[in-house]
């Protein structure tokens, strides 16, 4: 992820965690969900985009023993997670989530709020990649930001998303901020069932939309089982 406020023009790595749940109203359920869908007992698990450690907390207290890694291009978040206690042996790297990951296979990999800063292609090349990271049976979890799928229902989910910012005591000046940032770059934003096609393309056995929620979606590829013997 790029930094916080070069991305949203409305937030630092200071605000972020606090002004987040407002300006995605949907982001405590779908981040619920995420967990709900992780594989049982993950050995090794990575976070692309990891920001400044919200999800990466509940991945930690629900699977204390597993090896996390998290990605993100902000240093100021990177350095905000990383002195949270509950993330404590957890490892952060400061990286383009488009550059190598490290050589592990991953039971779990994992992002929100994230791949929509990216272009459609590099999506694709995300998905690609996290196939080829992924042991046998392990699953690619994408929480996104995603277009809708035609103008009408656009503006519409853009009123709904409007009056619940405000309801969660975002300023005006933020609300036409995010407005304008989306204006922006909905253009190069897929819909939930075009990165649903994008991972069955790139050679998921199952492609699943477990969460949507206005603009907000999840999004689970399920890599191939591992043989029976």
């Amino acid at each position: 992820m790029t930094e916080t406020h070069e991305v949203h023009g409305v937030m630092d790595a200071e605000e972020y965690d606090h002004l987040i749940r407002a300006i995605v109203p949907g982001q405590p359920l779908l981040l619920a969900t995420i967990i709900d869908y992780l594989p049982s007992h993950p050995r090794r698990i990575l976070e692309l985009g990891c920001g400044t450690g919200i999800l990466t907390a509940m991945l930690r207290e629900e699977c204390p023993d597993a090896e996390i890694t998290g990605i993100d291009l902000s240093p100021e978040m990177l350095k905000t997670a990383a002195v949270k206690p509950d993330l404590a042996g957890v490892e952060f790297l400061a990286q383009d989530l488009r550059d190598a990951w490290p050589t592990d296979c991953y039971d779990a990999i994992v992002t929100s709020l994230c791949l929509h800063h990216i272009s459609k292609n590099d999506r694709a090349l995300v998905a690609r990649r996290a196939l080829q990271a992924l042991s046998p049976g392990g699953r690619f979890i994408c929480g996104d930001i995603f277009r809708a799928e035609d103008d009408r229902e656009e503006q519409m989910q853009r009123e709904i998303w409007c009056r619940g910012m405000k309801r969660g005591g975002v300023s005006d000046d933020v609300i036409r901020g995010m407005n304008a940032q989306r204006d922006r770059h909905v253009s190069t934003f897929t819909t939930v069932s075009e990165f649903r096609e994008i991972l069955a393309a790139s050679g998921f056995d199952r492609a699943v939309v477990p969460f949507t929620s206005g603009f907000v979606g999840l999004v689970v590829g399920f890599a191939g089982e591992p043989e029976r013997v």
